[in-house]
């Protein structure tokens, strides 16, 4: 089957931007190596002392988690490296599976990445607090330096997320489900609706984003408590197998399924309602943090600039929010035709 300029020209980008990935995961398990090579030596007092008087920071200065970290988001970019390579390879040979791969991804890069450019254009106007060590005579080179940097990224998730929304619009284009069609001219579309496939991708998301958050020694959070120890364990372990229900749920098209996906938001709009009706509770809870990360005093974030990032940061999340609860509600008839009992054939009267 001829292959359209637009799938080579996708399969080509999604090669080269998985194999960036796998890079990157490559170097930041390298990096955690380092790290933990340097943990380690200055416990040692010899080498401790050769550290001090070298040219390379101190790892005493890095909290202990940090390693353990970069190990989990190297994996995290090589699985993410394996998905984009398997359907950049199905996208070039033409595998019907490979459409609907690319536009999870698309969707998932849209809704990640253009969210994330409105905020880095929302951090180039907050005044972000500098460290003491900064000269005061070169305070406005600092943030004009700074609001670029914020522009520079604005502009990479800008890219980014347009190529996830041109992918979402090309590969439902009629002339290329036609050309991934097992018969030229013919499509027929799958029972699963696109965004109920990303609402379940990112419910799994979910669950790593569990499983990471386990590992590090950070406090969790629950409408008004903090949970620290066996509680955060036990919360997000059963969060977790929550939300890999949801996506099981989602993906098979249960009507269950569907009903504790629209929890799970509800739940997160009371979370995002606490936090902005008690901002008490939530600067409880970023301090803790900021004291399990073992951050120096001179980088910790004031309170103003918490407060402004807290109502933009929650108030885009509950909109995100919203838009899935609205998209539940409109796909729900899918839903309901998946839980109706097949019908058995009626025998014909003679």
């Amino acid at each position: 089957m001829k292959r359209l300029p637009g799938i080579i020209i996708s399969s080509i980008v999604l090669l080269l931007g998985s194999l960036f990935q796998l890079l990157m995961g490559v170097l930041m398990g390298t990096a955690g190596v380092i790290e933990k090579r340097q943990i380690l030596a200055s416990g040692n007092p010899a080498t401790g002392a050769a550290l001090a008087h070298s040219a390379i920071t101190p790892a005493a200065a890095l909290p202990p988690w940090m390693p353990i970290f970069m190990y989990v988001l190297a994996g995290f970019f090589a699985v993410l490296a394996a998905w984009g390579i398997i359907t950049a390879i199905g996208l070039f040979r033409m595998y019907r599976w490979a459409r609907y791969s690319v536009l999870v991804i698309g969707g998932c890069l849209a809704v990640i990445c253009l969210p994330s450019m409105l905020l880095s254009l929302v951090m180039m106007f907050i005044p972000l607090p500098m460290p003491t060590t900064v000269d005061p005579s070169q305070m406005n080179t600092v943030h004009g330096f700074t609001k670029i940097i914020f522009g520079v990224v604005a502009a990479i998730y800008g890219i980014v997320g347009g190529v996830g929304v041109f992918w979402l619009v090309y590969f439902n284009l009629k002339k290329v489900r036609a050309a991934f069609a097992d018969t030229p001219g013919e499509y027929v579309p799958g029972p699963r609706p696109l965004l109920i496939s990303m609402i379940a991708v990112l419910d799994m998301v979910g669950v790593l984003t569990m499983i990471v958050w386990l590992l590090l020694p950070f406090p969790g959070a629950f409408i008004v408590w903090i949970l620290q120890g066996w509680q955060k364990a036990v919360f997000a372990l059963s969060y977790a197998v929550v939300l890999a229900a949801t996506a099981y749920g989602l993906w098979h098209l249960k009507e269950w399924g569907r009903r504790l996906a629209i929890a799970v938001q509800v739940v997160g709009l009371v979370q995002y309602t606490a936090f902005l009706l008690r901002p008490s509770v939530f600067a409880n809870y970023n301090a803790q943090v900021q004291t399990a990360m073992k951050m120096p005093q001179q980088y910790q974030q004031s309170a103003q600039f918490n407060q402004e990032m807290v109502i933009f940061s929650m108030g885009l999340g509950m909109l995100f929010l919203i838009a899935i609860l609205f998209t539940l509600h409109y796909y729900r008839g899918k839903f309901r035709a998946s839980e109706e009992p097949p019908q058995s054939a009626t025998p014909a009267l003679p």
